[in-house]
């Protein structure tokens, strides 16, 4: 049987197919290995954030980090910053990777406006252009004009009962944060917010732990002084007890620290007649 081509047929077009379709392959075998990659970088960012911060103390340090570990990771970032809101409104940036990143939160903050501002107090991400912000808030947009910051990606996030922040991305290209940066900066406010969380439980579980601990110490020094009155006076335990209770009354002193004196007088007794 004469081959395609001795019969004069093109097959340059099922050439050029299966060489574009090799193409398409590769480029798709690419893509998911910079996805892996992508992937494994976050996965080690948020572990390295989770052993930064075992104390509430340590918020500080943990929020730098955390800036820091945005823009290592999110290609599109330049700059990151975290604006914390007090009760009464207040805002500072408690952490930052530049220090454009303060001048432009200033500008925010002194205006009373702005993409940082508007996701810490709404609990809306806010994904904005040079241009938008010029439209949106032109007080603003004339203060940092000079800064270079092109486009803004700000996300809600909860470190406080008593706070309403923000993690907030900047870009020095006017090109914008897309739907997968947004989605990543989901992931770090929802990991800080758990670890946070999970770190306040822990400090009031531990004071809770230390109070009933003193409080065993405490009960147990009462309980022995009201056996040494029992003994020593002759009375039931009930009267021991409001013995100590009124002679810490009248002395205007604690309770432990008066069953502390009788406890220590009679250690010392039997160390005199010793």
């Amino acid at each position: 049987m004469p081959l395609p081509e001795e019969l004069g047929a093109d097959v340059t077009p099922g050439r050029h197919r299966r060489a574009d379709d090799t193409l398409a392959r590769h480029r798709r075998a690419d893509d998911t290995l910079a996805r892996h990659r992508r992937v494994d970088a976050i996965a080690s960012a948020l572990d390295n954030l989770q052993r930064r911060l075992t104390t509430p103390a340590q918020l500080q340090g943990f929020l730098q980090e955390l800036c820091d570990c945005v823009v290592s990771t999110i290609v599109e970032a330049d700059m990151a910053g975290v604006t914390l809101m007090d009760e009464d409104g207040r805002a500072e940036t408690a952490a930052c990777t530049d220090r454009r990143v303060v001048d432009i939160d200033l500008n925010q903050y002194r205006n009373g406006e702005g993409p940082c501002l508007e996701a810490a107090t709404t609990g809306q991400i806010v994904k904005v252009r040079v241009d938008e912000v010029v439209e949106r808030w032109p007080a603003f947009a004339a203060d940092v004009h000079d800064i270079g910051a092109a486009s803004y990606l700000s996300a809600p996030l909860r470190v406080g009962e008593a706070h309403a922040s923000s993690l907030n991305l900047y870009s020095l290209g006017s090109h914008g944060f897309g739907d997968l940066d947004v989605a990543l900066l989901r992931i770090f406010t929802s990991f800080a917010e758990v670890v946070t969380r999970m770190t306040r439980e822990a400090a009031a579980a531990h004071d809770e732990v230390a109070g009933l601990k003193k409080a065993m110490v405490t009960r147990g020094v009462i309980e022995q002084a009201k056996g040494i009155l029992m003994a020593a006076e002759r009375i039931s335990a009930d009267e021991a007890f409001r013995m100590l209770v009124t002679n810490s009354q009248r002395r205007n002193v604690k309770l432990v620290t008066v069953a502390h004196e009788v406890v220590e007088a009679v250690a010392a007794d039997d160390g005199d007649s010793d």
